[in-house]
């Protein structure tokens, strides 16, 4: 099936390989809320991203929908990418769609993954994805490596996602991922625990808010969808803890939120990352704590670009770069063009 999102285009990138400039925050956007609040809603016009969507086949018998875009002239000898989406989004997600654009007027193959029950593929997952689901991300990348001939292969995550990559990277070193090339996050939540404690800060109530809103309706959704599921009480259910402890934790063979946070936090995991890799991150960010990153051991190979400003996946920036003010889609795009010397 051929998707082609009605929207208009973004610039070109016009990557040239100079060195990414310091990243400083558009002087009205300062705060890590205002980036936040104003790059997910900033009204631009929407990125166009023709794909065709595939569906690809888990263990359990759950199927992912991918949606896949190819540059003319594309062969096994170029390289490829797998874009994996954060909590409550979608391949279709703003930032995914930007990124891809990008990528693919550099040449690179991009997969835009919808994780399980997400997108364009509601109904034909009985599982929710989580923070320690990498097999799935694993699926996809084995899915794209046969399709490939053989393509070197980026993992990029967002959010939620970025620690599916980390996580899949790490895994890698005793489990080899074939195709696997590198590694690039996007404010990853290393320490799910920190990242809960945070969110529940006074200050952070509307975005806990906001996701335990859109989870609880996710969820009655998944379970009118496949009644076999049998009931779901999220009653009392109001804060992500509360959800990831009555829900999450449950459905997914851990003992409680404390047991999935530990299980599936990255806190010794980042240091077997073999891959190169980029992680950024903003000390502003105002659900996902910058300190363990501060302290957590992470290879030689795996750069760290821990920023003063940008929010959460915000990144709106002073002056443009490369086509707009949107700095971290350039930085990604940027990254790869160098790591695969890309014209």
């Amino acid at each position: 099936m051929l998707i082609q999102p009605p929207a208009r285009d973004i610039p070109d990138p016009d990557l040239d390989g100079a060195a990414p400039p310091a990243f400083e925050p558009h002087p009205w956007l300062r705060s890590g809320h205002a980036q936040t609040i104003v790059g997910r809603y900033w009204a631009v016009p929407r990125a166009r991203l023709e794909a065709t969507a595939h569906q690809v086949v888990l263990p359990d018998g759950d199927r992912l929908v991918v949606l896949e875009s190819v540059p003319p002239d594309w062969s096994s000898a170029h390289p490829a990418a797998v874009l994996v989406h954060g909590l409550a989004g979608c391949a279709e997600a703003p930032y995914m769609v930007r990124l891809g654009v990008r990528l693919v007027r550099l040449g690179i193959r991009v997969v835009r993954v919808n994780l399980r029950g997400a997108g364009a593929g509601f109904g034909l997952a009985r599982g929710i994805y989580h923070a320690g689901r990498s097999d799935d991300v694993r699926a996809v990348l084995d899915w794209l490596h046969r399709r490939g001939g053989g393509a070197p292969m980026a993992l990029i995550g967002f959010s939620l996602g970025a620690n599916l990559v980390l996580k899949l990277a790490a895994e890698a070193a005793a489990v080899p991922a074939p195709g696997l090339d590198c590694v690039l996050a996007a404010n990853p939540p290393i320490d799910l625990a920190a990242c809960a404690r945070r969110m529940a800060q006074p200050e952070n109530r509307l975005y806990d808010w906001n996701f335990v809103r859109w989870l609880r309706g996710m969820v009655r959704r998944l379970h009118r969808r496949f009644p076999e599921l049998g009931p779901v009480d999220l009653d009392g259910v109001k804060t992500l803890y509360d959800f990831d402890d009555r829900y999450t934790a449950r459905r997914n063979g851990f003992a409680s939120a404390d047991d999935y946070y530990e299980r599936c936090s990255l806190l010794t995991a980042l240091a077997r990352i073999a891959v190169p890799g980029l992680i950024v991150h903003a000390r502003d960010d105002p659900f996902i704590a910058h300190e363990p990153f501060e302290r957590v051991p992470r290879p030689a190979n795996l750069a760290l670009e821990l920023l003063g400003h940008g929010g959460h996946l915000g990144y709106l920036s002073r002056r443009p770069w490369h086509g707009d003010r949107r700095w971290l889609d350039a930085r990604l795009a940027a990254w790869l063009q160098a790591h695969w010397a890309l014209g």
